[in-house]
């Protein structure tokens, strides 16, 4: 008798749990924008992440003395203009470009232009970085190390908010289109028209012709 009203007891449980869990999942699934607002949420951030990077970076160059590194002249003369490459993308282009990828994020091309920026910004601060580590005084190195991994997250954690947000638009597009469809009537069947080769014309009666009476002779 204890084990029947322990099963009663666990199976009412059982039945009431998904009630609450039905009435959680329904707004997700009412809702099909909400992956797209996710992807955006995850741009922004990735682009205020870059932002706060990028300007540590700016005060790291400042701080670094290319001149005294241990290193042959042309050596320290192309890390120089590298310095001053990045200096001017960090401080001129890239911040418009965030700026104006920020300012809709749910748009991914303004947010590509960033990546593909940040990318090429990498290229140059991984070169200076490994010259400093071989060459440059010790601080440098550490410094120039330390805001390349973070350059580096960044730029990741943005390529996958991209990335997130081109599949959840690829799905929204899908989703337009399917319900295109399904409102579309479907075409009217069109009439076949039977071509039984000319008509048969009705036979032509001949018309008789009547030859007058002779005229009666007179009788003499």
């Amino acid at each position: 008798m204890s084990f029947r009203i322990a099963f009663a007891a666990f199976a009412s449980t059982f039945l009431l749990v998904p009630q609450p869990l039905a009435r959680a999942a329904t707004p997700q699934a009412a809702n099909p924008a909400q992956p797209r607002s996710q992807a955006s949420l995850a741009i922004g951030n990735s682009l205020q992440q870059i932002n706060i990077t990028i300007a540590r970076l700016h005060r790291t160059l400042d701080s670094i003395n290319v001149p005294k590194w241990k290193a042959p002249g042309d050596v320290r003369q192309t890390t120089a203009s590298d310095v001053d490459s990045m200096q001017r993308d960090i401080s001129e282009t890239l911040p418009g470009l965030i700026n104006t990828a920020l300012g809709d994020p749910a748009k991914i091309s303004p947010a590509f232009a960033v990546y593909r920026n940040v990318d090429a910004l990498y290229d140059v601060l991984l070169r200076v970085s490994e010259t400093a580590q071989l060459a440059g005084a010790s601080r440098d190195g550490a410094a120039l190390e330390e805001q390349r991994a973070a350059l580096e997250s960044g730029r990741s954690q943005l390529g996958a908010a991209l990335l997130q947000s081109s599949q959840a638009q690829d799905a929204e597009v899908l989703r337009l289109r399917t319900a295109v469809v399904a409102a579309t009537p479907p075409p009217q069947p069109s009439k076949t028209v039977v071509d039984d080769g000319p008509a048969t014309k009705p036979k032509a009666h001949k018309r008789t012709t009547h030859k007058p009476a002779p005229a009666p002779s007179n009788p003499q």
